[in-house]
């Protein structure tokens, strides 16, 4: 009798437990120039959105980081500094990690190849219950401090 009343309880849990692993999670990344605010020698090889870290997604973590970088005269990321980050711990070390795989390519075929000190802006939400809402949600996050 009592394996009877304890299979309803297991099916409730592994259900319960598989739907925890399906939930959609909403996420986006904004990126803004900090400095300079104009006449850039170098561009993101990839303009795409970057992806949202999933540890940071699980944990439900979100926020801001500013960094600083140099860009090298190959196009390669160098010298990535964190500036500030919210929360501390966790967004400097994935955008760090982030930037540090990010290719650079020259901004005008007519501009000369030079090193170039950039400072970024990375902003993390997520919300909602679309890609378009979260967003909304993140571009209005950039108008608010980081630090």
């Amino acid at each position: 009798m009592k394996t009877l009343t304890l299979i309803p309880l297991v099916l409730a849990i592994a259900s319960a437990s598989a739907l925890a692993k399906n939930k959609t999670f909403y996420a986006d990344v904004q990126v803004t120039d900090v400095a300079p605010t104009s006449g850039f020698i170098w561009e993101r090889a990839n303009q795409n959105t970057p992806k949202y870290p999933i540890e940071l997604a699980r944990s439900g973590i979100m926020g801001c980081a500013v960094l600083s970088f140099d860009i090298s005269d190959s196009g390669k990321t160098e010298n990535v500094e964190v500036i500030n980050s919210l929360p501390k711990k966790h967004l400097g070390k994935y955008s760090r990690k982030m930037l540090k795989k990010w290719k650079w390519v020259p901004a005008s075929t007519i501009a000369e190849s030079a090193p170039e000190k950039r400072t970024l802006r990375l902003d993390f939400c997520m919300g909602g219950e679309s890609t378009e809402q979260a967003q909304k949600a993140c571009k209005q996050q950039t108008k608010l401090a980081c630090s």
